[in-house]
């Protein structure tokens, strides 16, 4: 069977030559070609709808394995971490910076210096990083739709998309 792109292209070539026939009889093979054409169409798009759904479902699949393989990588970084307080809470309450066992051993630390502001407005300007600013696109879109005004430096397009219910 011929590719969607063949058998569009085959289409419009009938629908070209419809215009240039000289008699009826030709007009008629051409309609029968374009039916036929038509049928096509339609029997390999019955089959891009099979292939649609089963890849949707396949993707729905997927995406369910890997919301849950989430949830498992999620709860064992919660595990370790709540393990890893305990322990530097137990060696904390009993004084010991240092614990040995066969495959390793714990240590107690001092982390990196952090900070976190509470004021930003007194912080130095040395000390600040400027954000380029963000357009919200959404408040733009919703704005036209509601005035049908049109922005400098602002184009609004609206394309066609396929659905298959």
């Amino acid at each position: 069977m011929a590719s969607l792109y063949e058998l569009s292209a085959g289409y419009a070539s009938i629908v070209d030559a419809y215009d240039t026939v000289e008699t009826e009889q030709e007009r008629e093979e051409l309609l029968d070609m374009l039916a036929d054409a038509q049928d096509e169409i339609a029997a390999k798009a019955e089959n891009y709808a099979k292939i649609i759904r089963m890849k949707e479902e396949e993707a729905k699949a997927f995406k369910a394995e890997a919301d849950r393989l989430t949830e498992r990588r999620q709860a064992a970084e919660h595990m370790a971490k709540r393990l890893k307080a305990a322990m530097l809470d137990a060696m904390k309450l009993t004084n010991m910076p240092e614990i040995k066992t066969s495959i390793g051993k714990f240590r107690l630390q001092m982390n990196p210096w952090s900070c976190e502001v509470t004021d930003w407005t007194q912080v130095p300007t040395e000390y600040r990083t400027p954000q380029p600013d963000k357009v919200d696109r959404k408040g733009l879109v919703d704005h036209f739709k509601a005035t049908g005004e049109m922005i400098d430096g602002v184009e609004f397009r609206q394309e066609q998309g396929i659905r298959f219910r």
